[in-house]
């Protein structure tokens, strides 16, 4: 219940713009985030595709959010799949990273029981002026990526 709750907060976050968050008036950012898997192949839809590497208990990628900032800012990171894990809920994402020279990462990890899966991940940070930028992508999780 927790969890939904959590990403029912995320999600509604995100639907706000960056635009109407505004705290200070006097301060200028550029609202930008962009959220990719440069490691993975990309089709016509938008859709990352992560192949699942067969005898592996996990298959892993890295995630890239590109901010624009100079500053070292904190990205959160969050997904809306996961696994459950001796009770515990495990998300497919690291929760939180630094950015370094502007871009912060992420690894991304699915289970066998994901191979079909369409995974959607969540960024988010907050710049110095006080402006929220959120980002998604979507992944789906293939046995076999088709070239």
């Amino acid at each position: 219940m927790v969890k939904k709750l959590f990403l029912y907060i995320f999600i509604y976050t995100l639907l706000v713009g960056c635009d109407t968050l505004i705290l200070n008036n006097d301060c200028e950012s550029e609202c930008f985030l962009d959220v990719e898997a440069p490691n993975l192949q990309i089709d016509n839809n938008g859709y990352y595709h992560m192949e699942w590497l067969e005898g592996y208990t996990q298959t892993f990628s890295t995630l890239d959010a590109n901010t624009g900032s100079n500053e070292i800012v904190k990205v959160m990171w969050d997904s809306d799949s996961g696994i459950n894990y001796s009770g515990y809920w495990v998300s497919s994402v690291n929760p939180a990273s630094y950015t370094d020279n502007g871009v912060a990462h992420t690894v991304l990890s699915a289970w066998e029981e994901q191979i079909g899966d369409t995974l959607t991940v969540y960024a988010r940070y907050q710049d110095e002026c006080g402006v929220e930028y959120l980002d998604s992508i979507k992944v789906v999780i293939d046995n076999e990526v088709q070239n």
